[in-house]
């Protein structure tokens, strides 16, 4: 379930100051995230994303970087699958931790409604089952923004 790799920092990747654009860290942040959930059910499932959260950068990464992301599936709802995904900047000696996210996607049938995703698992992913206590916190850490996210939620108008 834990998804693990490491990318170069190029200079079409930067932003007219020369850093990192955190448009494409975003793009790459998706992507990793996706590739650990869809790790975790079988080919039929259709996973989009829904949802970024916490989206604050700890460090500017210049060109010539590399770039470390480590993802690991913490929370499965009834239609969903959320994904923690922490992006290290690889040093000399040490990571350096640079951005860290949960990124939920929902799980949708060929009209493009939101499905129940657990048939669709390729075994069951409960909090009890977890392996580590990192990833029970992780579990807890969902289920409290989603009890928040319905005690208040956001209306939007034009």
């Amino acid at each position: 379930m834990f998804s693990e790799s490491t990318l170069l920092v190029r200079p079409e990747h930067l932003n007219h100051h020369g850093f990192l654009f955190g448009g494409r860290l975003l793009e790459w942040l998706d992507e990793q995230a996706y590739i650990a959930a869809v790790s975790c059910v079988k080919p039929e499932a259709n996973l989009v994303t829904i949802g970024i959260d916490r989206v604050a950068f700890k460090h500017a990464v210049r060109q010539g970087s590399l770039l470390r992301f480590r993802s690991l599936p913490v929370h499965v709802g009834h239609t969903s699958l959320t994904v923690f995904t922490q992006v290290f900047l690889l040093g000399a000696d040490e990571l350096v931790d640079i951005f860290s996210a949960y990124v939920t996607f929902v799980c949708l049938d060929k009209k493009t409604k939101p499905r129940p995703i657990a048939r669709l698992l390729r075994k069951p992913f409960t909090c009890d089952k977890l392996p580590s206590p990192e990833q029970r916190q992780h579990w807890h850490e969902v289920e409290r923004a989603r009890q928040n996210r319905k005690q208040h939620p956001r209306v939007f108008s034009s």
